[in-house]
């Protein structure tokens, strides 16, 4: 089954952000290349440095799909030369869906 996933990352230094972008966006569609994800996708709010990464994965289960894309998601951060520290935080949001009912990622307020 295919799942969207949206991870949402924190660019150190806001002014960096923008430089970063298309680096990290050419890693994405190598992956995609090569198969290990489907439709990359960056949103950027450059003035504060979060970015958010969409990517549609095989997995069996959500779970699955989160750690696939999780997995993506920072190959494609070391293929531009950046590192990964404290990737593991409270504060990170990450969502995944079924493909054909991505529309759930987003909710009404």
């Amino acid at each position: 089954m295919r799942y969207t996933t949206i991870q949402e990352i924190h660019v150190l230094g806001p002014s960096s952000c923008g430089p970063r972008l298309a680096p990290l966006m050419a890693a994405l569609l190598d992956l995609e290349a090569d198969g290990s994800v489907m439709d990359p996708d960056l949103t950027a709010d450059i003035t504060s440095g979060v970015v958010d990464v969409e990517l549609t994965v095989e997995a069996t289960e959500p779970i699955s799909a989160l750690t696939k894309a999780a997995a993506a998601l920072r190959a494609a951060i070391a293929a531009v030369g950046e590192g990964t520290p404290d990737w593991e935080t409270a504060t990170a949001a990450m969502h995944v869906a079924p493909e054909d009912s991505a529309d759930s990622l987003l909710s009404a307020a």
